[in-house]
């Protein structure tokens, strides 16, 4: 049965075919093997380009449509807004007592509230 072998390119002697190295003059076989270049970082690229502008225009529509939301939502009170109380006529004089509570809102969803009271005396 004949033995395979390799010749090697740099002294022409030939050496087994499993050795990576020329066992004459320490030549590596494998150096010279042309290498595979995947083209599969390029075909990614420019298929993320795409796919990034779409998550970005979707990113921004929802982020949109929920400010929307959140600048049209009602304000709920933590408080009654509007009571008016009134005491019995003391000396011939009406004494009314307004209490109001308010929140306002601004379009950077900063929230205030307050809360006011006046007294109004009718003689």
């Amino acid at each position: 049965m004949t033995e395979l072998s390799r010749i090697c390119p740099q002294c022409g002697k030939s050496f087994p075919l499993e050795a990576r190295h020329c066992s004459h003059c320490g030549y590596d076989m494998d150096a010279t093997l042309p290498t595979v270049q995947s083209t599969l970082p390029a075909l990614v690229g420019k298929a993320a380009v795409p796919l990034l502008a779409g998550a970005a225009s979707l990113a921004i529509s929802m982020g949109w449509k929920l400010m929307q939301g959140m600048l049209h939502r009602p304000v709920k009170a933590a408080h009654q807004p509007l009571q008016v109380r009134s005491t019995a006529p003391a000396q011939g004089r009406l004494k009314i007592r307004i209490t109001t509570a308010w929140a306002v809102g601004d379009s950077n969803g900063n929230w205030r509230e307050g809360r006011s009271e006046q007294t109004i005396e009718i003689e």
